[in-house]
């Protein structure tokens, strides 16, 4: 039976999209993954929900989301599901996946149908709240449904990205499901692997029970079973070595088993903070200052002043004339003055006192002037979104030993006005053996074969950030390996903990562009062959993809006797953001000489990289303070990437400051050289895997992005079968060919 005449009794794209959107809602309740409320769901839907539908089997319910969890990941062993209801409820119980208002109705039903069999159990539970252990309960469910609720996390976070719910990738992704189901007919006895594009269907499918027993046995003459327990994707183990028979088979149809976008991603992050931090502290703050009153005592003479009191680096506060030897300005019925302070452009007022000669307008008789520290009475005293009424406050301060000046301020709330941060770049590099040795998370970020390595050198640079105020913000960790075609930033703030990362994914975790989704304006893609490379950026959670490319380079051409030459141009560097916070969609990028800037929040609300100064500045309406300094050294390290090199030996393109130098003299100017704070980057250090290294490496012309392995090292699913069957969820290569 050719692939293209396997057929399956129910709209698998429609119920991959459903599948996910409630994979979507689990996922926002983390205590379904493991501890007492999964426990507590899976009494829960064994004395209770399977014996309820057993009695209501026409009746289109929903579930309450903890069993719903529970029920979902007990059908994804098929063969122990059906096992497993026989043994408590004499038959196999069927399951739709409810979406939306149909999911509403289905737990309106089911919730008066509970009540009325169970008026003691409560048909919801609080997720959020602790929950204790049913005493004396022992399961009769044979599977291990606990164990596969922890697996699970990890599946959702593969097919989490948006091209997921792009309807051509997945139109697609069924027509691999049914190769998967056409080579498993044509070698039963094979342990055959998915990729996660299928396996998102394969799973789709298999929450309907009644119609994938029926479907497979067709197809298979039997139940195809799935067991997501085989895992392992050390080099050697089961899932590897399985993959690589699997991709022979594929080869064998002359079908590619490895797709750009259905590949192993990695480990989903772990929740590196448990809440929101406050990182308002770092901004600079514009304060609105009332000045209500002014003292003047011991000038020398009984004559007429002039006043000026002005913001250092800002505008003026008041301008008067008094007359000596004391003076007193005030309005009991309003303020002498309403300034604005800002505290990144200045620290100080600045008092001037003279009185105009006599004899000439351009001379003074008397002058003397003199700058108060305003800001330390402001810092720490008037708080940002402080809600009490501001108090007066009266400053005191002497000019030239004899000069008394006291003056009466009432400052009010600040607004933030942006966060300043400046890179102090470190240049010198140090020699790790492997960066598992450093990485505080190293499965979230290298790939499996790549932690089986016993030895990868790369290089570590650490590096200090301050705010406006020149206090130290964070530190960040750079490092760099073009054996492991590995580079990664890790922001750490005082405490030592680290709030965001960022780190090159291979191209096989992403789709190339238009030749795999519809809708490209809402899908993250990357094309490596292009010269792309892109950098994930998270938090707590994921939090964006930048996205480079080199444009605009012209090779010069030398001159002839009678033909002028050609002047080369160095091109520069072309970022994309595609965001993964709120809505996931391409942001606008501007670039204007060495700065670019990014509307995280809309084109007005921008975030400023300069890659010449090593300021990144940040609006206030954006909160993401640690992953948005991961973006600017993203867009710096994209910049070392990138851009082409050339030079006389393939180890020269591993160290960006050798290549520069031979570069320089090829096109009009080399860029790198004029930003200084990209020497923390990467730009002295040695083992970069810039594209052109990658270049050289393959032989083929191409950026290669991954090693240069075309894909041959992407990953799969996640799951092996029990020798009948497929797997999903892994495979040997599995996501990663570390260099």
């Amino acid at each position: 039976m050719p692939h293209k005449q396997i057929q399956i009794s129910i709209d698998l794209v429609e119920a991959a999209l459903a599948h996910r959107q409630f994979l979507q809602l689990v996922d926002e309740h983390p205590s379904l993954y493991a501890g007492p409320h999964v426990q507590n769901a899976i009494r829960r839907y064994e004395l209770f929900w399977l014996p309820l539908l057993a009695q209501s089997a026409t009746v289109q319910v929903a579930a309450p989301l903890d069993i719903a969890w529970v029920w979902h990941v007990h059908m994804l062993s098929p063969v122990n599901y059906e096992m497993d209801c026989n043994e408590i409820v004499s038959t196999l119980v069927d399951h739709k996946i409810l979406i939306g208002v149909k999911r509403e109705r289905g737990l309106e039903t089911a919730m008066a149908l509970w009540k009325e069999l169970y008026p003691r159990e409560p048909f919801e539970v609080d997720l959020t709240a602790p929950v204790s252990i049913a005493p004396g309960f022992e399961s009769k469910i044979q599977y291990d449904i606990a164990a596969a609720c922890s697996r699970q996390r990890v599946f959702y976070y593969q097919v989490s990205l948006p091209h997921y719910g792009d309807k051509k990738f997945l139109n697609t992704a069924l027509a691999r499901y049914k190769q998967h189901l056409f080579l498993k007919q044509q070698n039963p006895d094979m342990f055959l692997v998915p990729c996660y594009d299928f396996d998102l269907i394969w799973h789709a499918h298999q929450v309907h029970p009644l119609i994938y027993r029926n479907d497979t046995t067709e197809i298979l003459g039997k139940v195809l079973n799935h067991d997501d327990s085989v895992n392992d994707r050390q080099p050697g183990s089961k899932l590897t070595t399985s993959d690589k028979a699997t991709r022979e088979k594929w080869k064998g149809t002359g079908q590619d088993f490895a797709v750009n976008g259905a590949m192993f991603r990695g480990e989903p992050p772990l929740g590196m903070q448990a809440g929101p931090i406050d990182y308002t502290w770092l901004a600079a703050l514009d304060y609105t200052v009332d000045l209500t009153r002014l003292e003047i005592e011991g000038l020398p003479k009984s004559k007429s002043y002039t006043v000026r009191i002005n913001v250092v680096n800002g505008d003026q506060v008041l301008k008067t004339r008094v007359r000596g030897p004391s003076a007193r300005v005030f309005d009991p019925n309003s303020v002498l003055s309403t300034f604005t302070f800002n505290t990144k452009n200045s620290n100080s007022l600045r008092v001037h006192i003279y009185q105009q000669g006599s004899c000439s307008c351009f001379t003074q008789s008397f002058e003397e002037s003199a700058h108060y520290l305003f800001l330390s009475y402001l810092v720490g005293r008037v708080p940002y979104c402080s809600t009490a009424e501001p108090e007066p406050v009266t400053h005191e301060f002497t000019i030239a030993d004899y000069l008394i000046i006291r003056f009466t301020t009432v400052a009010h709330p600040p607004r933030l006005d942006r966060y300043y941060i400046t890179v102090r770049p470190e240049k010198n590099f140090s020699t790790v053996q492997h960066p598992a040795q450093i990485l505080s998370s190293p499965t979230l970020i290298l790939s499996p074969a790549s932690l089986a390595r016993s030895s990868a050198p790369c290089e570590m640079s650490m590096h200090r950030l301050f705010d406006y105020g020149r206090r130290e913000a964070f530190t960040c960790r750079v490092m760099h390996s073009a054996l492991l075609m590995f580079s990664s930033v890790e922001v750490i703030n005082h405490a030592g903990s680290v709030v965001s990362t960022a780190h090159l994914i291979r191209g096989d975790v992403l789709p190339t562009g238009i030749e795999q989704v519809r809708n490209t304006e809402k899908c993250c893609y990357v094309n490596e062959m292009a010269g792309e490379r892109a950098i994930l950026i998270r938090g707590s959670q994921d939090w964006g993809i930048c996205v480079g490319k080199w444009k605009g380079l012209v090779q010069g051409v030398p001159g002839k006797p009678g033909i002028p030459g050609i002047k080369g141009q160095p091109g520069s560097l072309s970022i994309a953001f595609f965001s993964l916070f709120g809505t996931q969609e391409w942001k606008f990028v501007n670039k204007r000489g060495n700065q670019f800037s990014v509307g995280l929040l809309g084109k007005k609300t921008k975030v400023d990289v300069d890659l010449r100064t090593g300021m990144i500045s940040i609006p206030p309406e954006v909160h993401h303070i640690p992953e948005t300094v991961a973006l600017g050294f993203s867009i710096a390290i994209l910049h070392l990437l990138c851009q082409p090199y050339s030079s006389p030996g393939k180890t020269n393109y591993m160290k960006p400051s050798v290549s520069a130098q031979g570069q320089s003299n090829k096109t009009r100017s080399h860029p790198q050289r004029r930003h200084d704070a990209c020497s923390g980057r990467g730009y002295y250090a040695n083992t970069v895997p810039t594209n052109s290294y990658i270049k050289c490496e393959t032989e083929d012309g191409a950026c290669g992005g991954c090693g240069g392995c075309g894909g041959e090292c992407g990953g799969c699913g996640g799951c092996g079968g029990c020798g009948a069957c497929g797997g999903c969820g892994g495979c040997g290569g599995c996501g990663g060919c570390g260099g």
